[in-house]
């Protein structure tokens, strides 16, 4: 199948114009360079060639972390890649005009647990007072109150009409009726006119 025969059936104006008919200045005039896989590795087997030191520094200073103890933290690696760094002697890993001289170290995470501190969470639950009977139909008929309410807002809303959220059936029923008095008077008017 010949594209460019079938664009031009269409009005294409041929190589160097957009699609456009009349105007180049809209539209794309070049094709778009998409990547070609030319190779017969898998999908996701292209492999990194760049050197990631930052990886295997990160991997040996984690490794030098002691936890034998329960609740403490002691780093064992002094003179891992991370050090060299932040000491400014990195060799290959300074990088050409001190790259990476203006990392700065950071401090170790503090943990959110103290020592000493429970983690269980059975002490928070001996500590919790169940409500009565009165509190959770006070809570409920507070909590039905706000749907109705906001069931309200969204209706009077959708319908556009600024009907107030806490209307009452009465006030509805007034409304109502005055709105159906008004029509009739808009009726008879008209009649009266034609």
């Amino acid at each position: 199948m010949n594209a460019g025969a079938v664009l031009k059936a269409h009005g294409w104006r041929g190589h160097g114009h957009t699609l456009h008919a009349t105007s180049d200045s809209t539209g794309l005039a070049k094709p778009l360079l998409l990547p070609r896989k030319d190779n017969k590795l898998g999908v996701g087997k292209m492999h990194a060639t760049t050197d990631q030191w930052w990886l295997s520094a990160f991997d040996q200073q984690l490794q030098g972390l002691d936890t034998s103890k329960k609740g403490v933290v002691v780093q064992t690696v002094t003179h891992g890649r991370l050090n060299a760094v932040a000491a400014g002697g990195g060799g290959k890993y300074q990088g050409v005009s001190g790259l990476y001289a203006t990392f700065v170290k950071g401090g170790m995470l503090e943990g959110t647990i103290t020592p000493g501190e429970s983690t269980d969470t059975n002490e928070e639950k001996q500590k919790h007072v169940p409500e009565t009977k009165e509190e959770r139909r006070a809570r409920r008929e507070a909590k039905r109150l706000r749907k109705a309410d906001r069931a309200a807002r969204r209706r009077a809303e959708a319908l556009g009409s600024k009907i107030p959220p806490s209307e009452t059936k009465e006030d509805r029923r007034l409304r109502r009726e005055a709105r159906r008095k008004r029509r009739k008077e808009e009726a008879g008017e008209k009649d009266s006119e034609g």
